[in-house]
């Protein structure tokens, strides 16, 4: 592609950093934009916004009707000053929280509002905690460890079972539709408004006033609760400012398509609270980057013309396919969209090469892309690349008020951090705030990186694995799982959204393949395309193609740690429930491998096991028997 076409003008900072090298090897960067003030309270950003365009919709619903039901900036603020009012005439405050149950609607985000304002901490919790299972373990835990006075739900039917496993003698119970529970509808919480009670309790939060309890993915054993202070999301908020473009409120507000879940830190925090510091609208996607699902936000896509696309990686291969037969939706996507940003996993750079010549195409320009690093234990932020780029898998460089330092660990270059964003430690778990923090206060997110540019920092840093995912074959070689990820995400480019790694104590690599909703959908339903069991693909020119793929990939890197020599294609979809994939749709490689263990021991299995790709020494693929004899079986 050529890269003398510009990109479509979208004004950011030039990476500005400082690197000091200290004794111990480590090296401490940081960026050299001062942060500056920042405010005190989350609330004043929705209240300025209220303020200047009281009649602008701050939050739209979409639906597959035409009634898209839209809350004005107005509105919420008024209605977040109701729900104040009530909750501090019936002693609600630092020490009495709220549990949100369901997921994100006008009641939600109004309430959440409401209680934040005032420095009334708002518990969001996942609600496969409360719908997926019977045991509610994850939900029980939640509750005894927070302790909230009120626990809201949506609709008191659908939530009944988790209603039912906790004792509620001591909690209000809010509902809007459905059993009550307890008594308490929404909308008994909106009566009359105590201005002085709320001002006096708005003016007495501080940076260090708790506002948000939100709990991390929980891969391993129980959730990590993570408090999220004033000063966190505030200084979040603030380092965004700097990196992004300063935006025409008045002529050319912000408008974004968003899935995410506000329980998760990047669609609660920086998304939610960033389209109230803006100005902008949110629109309350009802699709999902997943089969079946993504329809309605190709739907979506057509009616808003976005100013800002963000979403996981498997999303834009999703699009890419649309686009590039669906005339209408590349038109309405390109219209006004300013920049394209991606998050959860990286983005391979195959799939931004298909997303710039469909920019060209459509609109003769390409489209900056944008992205970073960071956890609900720093608020969404931490690093980001700010600048245009011809490379993607760049986590970029630390913003504004961050301080990151890169330390060799293994063979590996580990990254911690501290900052005003960073939370100080786990909630009411000093045994884990012990177990993450280092001598020097910074936070051990566990995470790797490499340099772009070793001798050039400013160009920035590269998304290098989890430290402790890397594993070691049968003859001591490491195998960097993060990179090798990445890099066989190009090279299967477009049969595969992402893959899993296996091989530990073992003589190869091996891979478990995740097929796109393309592949999916054309190798899925065929005659004799799924094996006996019905968990892997095992269609005969599918298994051709990616092993033809693997085998290109093999010839450019044939030493033992980037090499495949084994492969096989799932059909089951992730579990959630599982922990194999979060509600953003990060893949938990350590999880997929440890729940699907019979598919990895198949996977290495000599015993001429079907469907499974594996190649020899030359990278022609051994076994073709196998297949033929999987699909009689299969018949």
């Amino acid at each position: 592609m050529p890269s003398n076409i510009p990109f479509r003008p979208f004004h950011r900072p030039a990476p500005d950093i400082s690197a000091t090298r200290k004794p111990d090897g480590s090296l401490i960067v940081r960026s050299n934009i001062p942060l500056g003030n920042y405010e005190a309270n989350i609330g004043a950003y929705w209240r300025a916004a209220a303020d200047r365009f009281p009649d602008r919709a701050f939050l739209v619903k979409c639906s597959p009707d035409d009634t898209w039901p839209e809350l004005s900036y107005r509105t919420a603020s008024e209605q977040s000053d109701r729900i104040s009012s009530y909750l501090l005439s019936r002693g609600y405050g630092p020490d009495k929280s709220i549990m949100i149950l369901s997921s994100n609607s006008f009641a939600h985000a109004t309430l959440m509002m409401g209680a934040v304002q005032v420095g009334i901490p708002v518990t969001q919790l996942s609600p496969s905690y409360s719908l997926v299972g019977n045991d509610f373990t994850k939900l029980k835990y939640a509750v005894e460890l927070t302790e909230p006075g009120m626990i809201f739900a949506e609709d008191g039917n659908t939530y009944a079972a988790a209603f039912e496993s906790l004792d509620l003698s001591d909690k209000d119970v809010v509902t809007i539709s459905g059993k009550d529970h307890g008594g308490i509808r929404f909308d008994d919480l909106l009566g009359p408004v105590d201005s002085v009670s709320v001002e006096a309790a708005f003016s007495a939060v501080t940076g260090e006033s708790l506002a948000k309890i939100l709990f991390t993915s929980g891969s391993t054993g129980m959730p990590k609760a993570v408090p999220n202070t004033h000063e966190m999301l505030c200084a979040a908020q603030k380092t965004l400012e700097h990196v992004s473009e300063s935006l025409d409120a008045v002529n050319d507000p912000t408008r974004v398509l968003d899935w995410l879940p506000w329980h998760h830190t990047y669609g609660g925090n920086v998304n939610f609270f960033g389209i109230a510091r803006v100005c902008g609208t949110l629109f309350m996607d009802d699709g999902k980057p997943t089969p079946g699902l993504f329809g309605r936000t190709i739907e979506n896509l057509k009616r808003i013309s976005p100013s800002r696309f963000s979403t996981v990686p498997a999303a834009y291969s999703y699009l890419a396919d649309q686009m590039e037969e669906d005339e209408e939706l590349g038109h309405a996507f390109f219209k006004n969209v300013k920049i394209c940003q991606y998050g959860g996993a990286a983005l391979s750079q195959e799939m931004f090469e298909r997303m710039q010549q469909l920019a060209i195409k459509y609109i003769g320009m390409r489209i900056p892309f944008g992205t970073g690093w960071g956890a609900t234990e720093t608020t969404g932020t931490g690093t980001a690349v700010h600048w245009d780029s011809e490379k993607v898998g760049l986590i970029g460089v630390p913003t504004p008020g961050i301080t990151v330092k890169i330390l060799p660990v293994g063979e590996k270059l580990e990254i911690r951090i501290k900052g005003p964003n960073v939370h100080a430690g786990y909630y009411k778990r000093p045994d884990l705030t012990a177990q993450y923090f280092d001598e020097e206060g910074y936070y051990c997110i566990g995470d790797a990186v490499k340099w772009v540019d070793p001798d050039y920092p400013e160009k920035g840093m590269i998304f290098d694995g989890r430290v402790a995912e890397d594993f070691k074959l049968a003859n001591g070689t490491w195998v960097s799982t993060g990179s090798l990820r990445l890099s066989l995400i190009d090279a299967l480019d477009p049969l595969a959204r992402d893959v899993v790694i296996a091989g530990h104590d073992r003589d190869e690599v091996g891979i478990l393949v995740l097929l796109t909703e393309a592949m999916q959908k054309k190798y899925a339903d065929q005659p004799g395309a799924l094996s006996a069991d019905g968990r892997r693909i095992v269609a005969p020119a599918l298994i051709e193609a990616v092993q033809e793929k693997i085998s290109r990939y093999n010839q450019g890197n044939p030493s033992p740690s980037r090499r495949v020599g084994r492969a096989l294609i799932l059909a089951e979809p992730l579990s959630v429930d599982k922990n194999e994939i979060t509600d953003k749709q990060y893949i938990n490689q350590g999880a997929v491998l440890s729940n699907r263990a019979d598919l990895v021991a198949l996977l290495f299995a000599d015993d001429g096991s079907g469907g499974v790709i594996k190649l020899n020494k030359n990278n022609a693929m051994k076994g073709d028997k196998d297949v033929r004899n999987e699909q009689a079986d299969t018949a």
